[in-house]
């Protein structure tokens, strides 16, 4: 008789389980719901709409292929992140020679605070900054950075995707923001020299 108390099936897991068994809405619904996560990662990993929207295709293809073979649906999550990785890596290496364009992400602001066109430019142009600086860094720095950071996982879920210890994931988040934050350093001394 199993032990069903370690072990409660949540709404996402079921939906998992549906998908698995070939039901095609519970399939579109399970990507519906992941798409943002994994388009947001990789649009933030390399800063460009085009290469995310083509990261996120290449995953879910990858997810839809081999769904029925996950055993366990409470690993879908890092399961997930470590195909979307796993392809901005494959991605990354055909495009090596390739700078992702620098474009300016919009931040939506919140209704309820109202924005100043001169707060908005200097938003943009802080978001354009900080994005820019993430793509000076080493890859390995990088990817820890966009899933902590950004998409905030835990260094034990990053460490699981990845396949590092959980050390090696905080030694590259603690080297990856100690960079950037030179690197946004010697960005604000080079501003501040062009207009004096």
């Amino acid at each position: 008789m199993k032990n069903h108390s370690l072990f409660v099936e949540t709404p996402d897991h079921k939906l998992i389980r549906q998908a698995q068994s070939g039901n095609r809405s519970a399939l579109n619904q399970l990507f519906g719901q992941w798409y943002p996560r994994v388009y947001n990662m990789a649009f933030r990993y390399f800063h460009d709409e085009d290469l995310a929207a083509d990261v996120s295709q290449q995953t879910f293809v990858a997810i839809q292929k081999s769904l029925p073979q996950l055993r366990d649906p409470q690993a879908f999550k890092s399961w997930l992140f470590r195909t979307a990785i796993n392809c901005c890596h494959t991605l990354a290496r055909r495009r090596h020679r390739h700078q992702a364009s620098m474009e300016v992400i919009s931040l939506q602001p919140k209704r309820d605070q109202p924005v100043t066109p001169y707060q908005e430019l200097d938003r943009k142009e802080r978001s354009r900054i900080v994005l820019a600086a993430l793509q000076e860094i080493p890859e390995e720095q990088r990817e820890v950075i966009v899933m902590k950071e950004y998409e905030g996982l835990k260094f034990r879920e990053i460490a699981e995707i990845l396949q590092l210890s959980e050390n090696t994931v905080k030694s590259r988040l603690y080297y990856g923001l100690k960079a950037m934050r030179k690197l946004l350093e010697d960005c604000r001394l080079h501003k501040d020299l062009l207009y004096e």
